[in-house]
């Protein structure tokens, strides 16, 4: 048998191999055992490499391997040979390739130079050609001027030949039209050119002219406006556009100085006693508003054919006249309205407060119209401005001291004479409002004692309406000026005038009612339809006093206080609105709406907080006057053992010892201020006598000894108090009883141990260390060492 030679025996010699792939075949070796071994291998390479693998063959299976071996030999030669052949045909066919591309690489440079005389050729002829063109072009342009002149000369003749008819027979459109085309075209014309023809327009012209002028006056001086119109627009056609533009600047002048005049000998003083009782209410701001409203008029008529006939930088001047006008006009009316006035605004004195109250009013509304009038003309005067083509030419014949934004006057006498108007309005208005409000608190206050339900006087209505009156009236006039001036006297007058009024009229009904009320029965309920202070407003004979003010009921002047602090916060807002009206987001004063807001808040809010202090002060002063009812109800109190047994327990349980008591006595109290005071004081007195009654509390507990059954019923005294004013109070107070239900928490503890959990508890304890201490101490009964104390109580 044979068999394959083992890994690391003698390497087999191959007798054959087969190009690229193959196998072979060991020569037949002796075994060292002696026995034949043939040695063979076949390798198989695959993908040009591959693992050797190797097993034993038989002969016939060796011979078929090394038949197919040799077939495969064969298949490959083929394969090869025609490889070879295509090689051969690509290497022949590159290589003619190869050389046709050489032969063309010799080409290249002579036909470069080919294409460089073609060129040059072609750029001469193109250079000729182009001469050529230009030539023509130039005759061409002779030929146009000379067409052109032609046809000027045409047209010369026409209209020298119309002309002088369309003069004679009044058509003076026509005239104006055959002027403007000779105007048009006498500078294309060369010298020496139909000099009877121009000599004709010429004459034309200056007729025309003339006749132009002439019915232009006379349309003026007949008022005619339709005229006016028509003969202002020929102005332009002969080139007197500026003139035309000045004379009908004129007529609307004339024209608008002509209905001023006829209101203004109208015009009234309101204290000269003669004005008519259907009269307007403000006739000087009237008449100054109808001057205004006639120039918006005339811009609204007029203003698109001015910029048609004149262009749009002429229709700002014509602006520009006009202002100067309404600036004359309203100087006038505004000289006037002071001299008529001069009282008011000079002396003041001995003049009736209504007569102040008109006069402020209408000068409010003149410095608001003249604000209104001028922010109009310039916004109109703007939207010219940006149709503006040479904007630069335009800016540069602007007079002196005009916007470049809107070509008007920056500053005009109107505007620096209003400026003038509101220093004074500010001074009368301040005198005003001081002399208002000092009436308003000293003389007019009333007390209506048959009113029942009403528990104010008069003060606080009047006064706050005068300061909203002022305030609104300032902020009117659209100056900022005025209104923060207003604001800064409108803040001066609550925490001088008013402030101490109150606390006079406060003080003073103190008296009297403190009196009043330490009495039962006057703090009883009282009959249906009855005034529960109805025994106040009467004196010791029984008969009702007279001239009944704020300063006569404590009640009523509480009232009005807590009044002034609603009405403080009724007039920020309203006085907001106003600021959003006459100062609007989108408006040229938008900017100085957060300045004005911040005065508002500076005026107001810390006279709010002076009255808010000097409420709570009264209100702690009535509950001072209430507690003589409550002392008898409180006397057990101070005597009370809380060092009691069960039978005194069971006693204290039917017979309650002060709590109940008192409570009923509070309850009288709460019943009459409920009547008598608004909620918010009647709460806030509430407030104040539970934060007393508490503190009486702790200090009586701090100060007594208990037993476990005397603890119990204080904490019952505690719940039955906390109870009740948790019942008549709106807002929360169980807090205020916080330090008594720790106390009472203490005092019921039985044990140590119930003492040492309460204190394993995480809390955050009110009362003091040594209060504490001082509680477990008052414990008759209360078994603790000293040791045991020390470690458990915080120290």
């Amino acid at each position: 048998g044979f068999r394959l030679k083992p890994s690391g025996a003698t390497r087999v010699t191959p007798w054959r191999s087969i190009g690229l792939c193959g196998a072979a075949v060991g020569t037949p070796e002796m075994a060292p055992d002696g026995g034949p071994v043939l040695a063979a291998s076949l390798a198989v390479a695959a993908g040009g490499g591959g693992a050797w693998t190797a097993r034993v063959l038989g002969i016939e299976e060796a011979e078929a391997e090394l038949a197919a071996g040799a077939d495969a030999e064969r298949a490959l030669e083929l394969e090869l040979e025609k490889l070879y052949g295509r090689a051969a045909h690509l290497c022949q066919a590159e290589s003619r390739s190869l050389a046709y591309a050489g032969e063309q690489h010799k080409q290249v440079p002579a036909a470069i130079r080919k294409l460089q005389e073609t060129l040059q050729q072609t750029s001469g002829v193109a250079d000729e050609l182009s001469g050529r063109v230009r030539r023509l072009d130039a005759v061409c342009g002779r030929v146009g001027e000379a067409l052109k002149i032609v046809d000027d000369m045409l047209e010369l003749r026409e209209c020298s030949d119309h002309v002088m008819k369309a003069i004679a027979t009044e058509d003076f459109e026509r005239a104006a039209r055959y002027v403007a085309r000779f105007r048009a075209s006498q500078d294309a014309l060369p010298p020496g050119t139909d000099d009877a023809s121009v000599q004709v327009l010429r004459e034309a012209e200056q007729q025309l002219g003339f006749a132009i002028r002439q019915r232009f006056e006379a349309a003026i001086m007949a008022k005619d406006k339709a005229a006016v119109s028509r003969f202002a627009k020929m102005f332009h056609p002969l080139g007197l556009a500026r003139e035309g533009v000045e004379k009908y600047t004129e007529f609307i002048r004339r024209s608008l100085a002509e209905r001023c005049a006829s209101e203004f000998k109208a015009l009234v003083p309101a204290t000269a006693g003669k004005r008519a009782a259907d009269a307007e209410p403000s006739p000087y701001a009237q008449a100054l508003t109808s001057a205004f409203m006639e120039i918006a008029d005339i811009v609204q008529e007029h203003q698109q054919s001015v910029e048609e006939e004149f262009g749009s930088d002429n229709f700002v001047a014509v602006l520009r006249g006009m202002v100067d006008e309404a600036d004359t006009q309203a100087l006038r009316v505004i000289d006037k309205f002071t001299k008529d006035n001069i009282k008011v605004f000079k002396q003041q004195a001995g003049i009736d407060t209504r007569e102040v109250g008109a006069v402020l009013e209408e000068t409010a509304l003149i410095t608001q119209r003249t604000q209104q009038f001028h922010s109009y003309v310039h916004n109109v005067a703007a939207s010219v401005v940006e149709m503006i083509e040479d904007k630069d030419k335009w800016k540069a014949d602007l007079p002196a001291g005009c916007s470049e934004e809107d070509g008007l006057l920056l500053e005009t006498k109107l505007v620096r004479r209003v400026q003038e108007l509101v220093s004074e309005y500010v001074q009368v208005e301040n005198s005003f409002l001081q002399q208002s409000v000092e009436k308003a608190v000293r003389e007019t206050d009333m007390l209506d004692p048959e009113d029942g339900d009403v528990f104010t006087t008069t003060l606080v209505d009047d006064v706050f309406f005068i300061l909203q009156q002022s305030l609104l009236r300032a902020t009117s006039t659209f100056e900022v000026q005025a209104v923060g001036a207003t604001l800064n006297c409108v803040s001066d007058a609550i925490g001088d005038q008013l402030k101490a009024a109150l606390h006079n009229n406060l003080q003073e009904s103190k008296r009297l009612y403190s009196n009043w009320v330490s009495h039962a029965k006057n703090i009883a309920q009282p009959a249906p339809g009855q005034n529960p202070l109805e025994s106040l407003f009467k004196d010791s004979e029984g008969k009702l006093r007279p001239n009944l003010t704020s300063a006569h009921s404590w009640p009523h002047s509480l009232n009005n206080l807590q009044q002034c602090l609603e009405y403080l916060h009724k007039l920020k807002e309203a006085t907001e609105a106003a600021f959003e009206d006459s100062f609007p987001h989108d408006g040229p004063d938008k900017d100085k709406l957060p300045m004005l807001h911040n005065l508002l808040s500076m005026a107001l809010d810390d006279r709010k907080q002076e009255l808010d202090q000097m409420h709570a002060l009264h209100c702690r002063e009535g509950v001072t006057m209430f507690l003589g009812h409550l002392r008898p109800s409180l006397e057990p109190l101070g005597r009370l053992d809380y060092s009691i047994d069960e039978a005194q327990y069971s006693d204290f349980q039917v017979n309650d010892p002060f709590a109940k008591a008192f409570n009923n006595a509070t309850e009288m109290i709460y019943q009459h201020i409920k009547l008598v005071i608004n909620s918010n004081s009647c709460e806030e007195i509430m407030q104040e006598l539970a934060t007393r009654i508490v503190k009486r509390l702790e200090k009586e507990a701090l100060s007594k000894r208990f037993s476990l059954l005397g603890a119990l019923q204080f904490e019952s005294d505690v719940r039955v108090l906390c109870s009740f004013f948790t019942n008549v109070s709106e807002q929360a107070l169980r807090h205020k009883f916080a330090r008594l239900f720790e106390m009472a928490s203490l005092l019921s503890l039985e044990s140590v141990d119930e003492l040492r959990e309460l204190f394993s508890e995480v809390r955050n304890w009110k009362l003091a260390p040594d209060e504490i201490r001082k509680l477990i101490d008052s414990r008759v009964d209360f078994e603790a060492s000293e040791t045991e104390l020390s470690l458990l109580l915080p120290s």
